[in-house]
C-alpha cells in the first residue's frame, strides 16, 4: 500500500508563529541562512521575519 502524500498545488502557508528556545540563534538560522527579514522586533522576547515584503511570515 502506498500512502505517499503531495500537498496540492494550490495549498499556501499565509503563516507560522513558532516557539523557540533562542530567539536570536533562530533569527541567525533563519535570516542569515535562509535570507528571511526581520519585520519587527518585540524586545527580547519576539520578533516577525518575512521575504518579499509580507507583514510576517514566520512570528
Amino acid at each position: 500500500m502506498d500512502n505517499k502524500y503531495t500537498i496540492p498545488a494550490q495549498a499556501r502557508i499565509g503563516h507560522v508563529h513558532l516557539k523557540v528556545s533562542d530567539l536570536e540563534r533562530s533569527l541567525d538560522f533563519y535570516c542569515n541562512l535562509l535570507g528571511f527579514e526581520v519585520t519587527t522586533m518585540y524586545g527580547s522576547q519576539a520578533a516577525f521575519i518575512s521575504a518579499g515584503g509580507y507583514h510576517h511570515h514566520i512570528g
